[in-house]
């Protein structure tokens, strides 16, 4: 009978790099097994908010002089809402809009004048009083105001 013969020693090679890799695989498995999910900080919740306009909103012709330049001054109650930033002042000639922004103000201000050189006599404008967040605004209630002539009639 032939004597059994052993395979040469290069042929040994791949089956040890084979074994070595799934020891490798099977024991970072292992250690993936290993997480847990969990909120450390307590159940969280989600919240909404309403940015509340300022309130009271008026506006009035100041001291008429003939000839001179028209003023209006527009009033407020500031926004309940803490967290607003500002206040913008949009005017228009059209009830209802579109507004233009003529004044962005601190959230404290509650009172502007628009002296605009543009401002015409026997004209209407209407105006409207935002607070504001970012990109969030709250719009007060639209007032409007009717100029006089130029001879303050």
């Amino acid at each position: 009978m032939p004597a059994a013969s052993l395979p040469e020693a290069g042929n040994h090679r791949p089956l040890v790099v084979i074994v070595a890799a799934l020891a490798s695989l099977w024991a970072s498995s292992l250690a993936l097994a290993g997480f847990t999910a969990s909120a450390g900080a307590g159940p969280m919740s989600v919240s909404s908010a309403t940015l509340a306009p300022p309130t009271g909103v008026s506006a009035a012709q100041l001291n008429c002089r003939k000839n001179r330049p028209v003023r209006i001054g527009i009033n407020w109650t500031k926004t309940v809402s803490a967290f607003a930033t500002g206040v913008a002042v949009e005017r228009t000639t059209t009830g209802g809009g579109p507004y233009t922004t003529i004044a962005t103000l601190g959230k404290n201000r509650v009172t502007y004048t628009d002296a605009d050189p543009a401002l015409a006599y026997s004209t209407t404008y209407y105006y409207v009083v935002q607070s504001t967040y970012l990109n969030w605004t709250g719009d007060s209630t639209e007032v409007s105001v009717t100029t006089l002539s130029s001879n303050c009639t």
